[in-house]
């Protein structure tokens, strides 16, 4: 059986990729595989920061089109970029087990940034948060692959620090260059970060047992949970919504978090549950934003930055 794989062409994609047939083979030593590589439209540009795309998907729609033609039998995505909503005919048929979550500091530690301090990425999400906890450094918006972020932290004009996800320094190799992992209570990471998301044909019933066989039910629950929350928000993955996922005898307790892009108003809300009530829990986790105003901070964000497109549902 030969399978033909869809990725995108960075180190950290190729890296996920690889990962994913290593979970394979141990499952199925005699499956074969072919990578066929695709730029996306944020692959692209790299000048733009993520919100001034006017799409949703920028990192999957090129992916979703090459399954549709059947021209991959799968697609890794990093589960953060893909929307909630899925294309007609597509499915997430797998999520492996998730690598750490949370967001890290690297070049300074929270309380080592001085006053004024230039702190770089290319996240709102990260904007937002890192402004609620530290107002008086400088936020300056930043694009690339992990090792161009990282190199931002040398040379003449340096920045002090940059946030990534601790999962791509992991993948890659790079794990030292962690300064500090933030508090995910404090500091959550964005909707499905650290996990992988395998998306494929909903006909291909043969490729889907493949697949799922690399699902891990306790990561599952946790994406699907969060992916609800986010849906019932309706808020993109630019926009400044993080969560936090945990367990306890069992059962799932999701905090979710909407911050407001000058980081001075953050909505809280938690709900626990059953694992196998995990996208209801989201739900639930999403409309009490809603009710303590988050999808006003939301609306808020889109009209700055999202003018292009309507996000919310009245």
């Amino acid at each position: 059986m030969l399978l033909r794989v869809g990725t995108r062409r960075s180190p950290l994609a190729m890296a996920q990729t690889n990962f994913v047939i290593g979970l394979i083979k141990a499952a199925f030593p005699d499956i074969e595989f072919e990578i066929r590589s695709a730029s996306t439209v944020a692959d692209r540009d790299r000048v733009s920061e993520f919100h001034q795309f006017r799409m949703v998907g920028v990192f999957t729609t090129e992916h979703e089109e090459q399954l549709l033609r059947n021209e991959v039998d799968f697609v890794v995505h990093s589960l953060k970029d893909l929307p909630t909503t899925l294309r007609d005919g597509l499915v997430l048929a797998a999520v492996p087990k998730r690598e750490d979550p949370r967001d890290t500091l690297c070049g300074a530690t929270l309380e080592s940034l001085r006053p004024g301090a230039r702190v770089g990425t290319g996240s709102l999400r990260r904007r937002a948060q890192i402004l609620s906890l530290r107002p008086d450094v400088t936020v300056v918006p930043i694009r690339g692959n992990v090792g161009p972020r990282l190199a931002k932290i040398e040379g003449d004009d340096a920045l002090d620090a940059v946030i990534l996800a601790e999962a791509g320094l992991r993948r890659l190799g790079l794990a030292d260059a962690t300064t500090e992992t933030l508090d995910p209570h404090a500091f959550p990471y964005a909707v499905g970060q650290g996990a992988l998301g395998i998306e494929a044909r909903a006909q291909d019933s043969d490729i889907l047992k493949v697949l799922q066989a690399i699902q891990c039910p306790q990561t599952r629950a946790e994406v699907d949970a969060e992916r609800a929350m986010m849906h019932t928000l309706g808020a993109g993955c630019s926009l400044p919504v993080g969560a936090c996922a945990n367990w306890k005898d069992g059962r799932l307790t999701l905090q979710a978090q909407v911050t407001s892009l000058d980081g001075q108003e953050r909505i809280i809300a938690t709900e626990e549950g059953p694992a196998e009530t995990a996208a209801d829990l989201g739900v639930a986790t999403g409309e009490t934003l809603k009710t303590q105003g988050g999808t006003r901070i939301l609306e808020t964000s889109y009209r700055e930055f999202n003018s292009h497109f309507k996000l919310f549902k009245s």
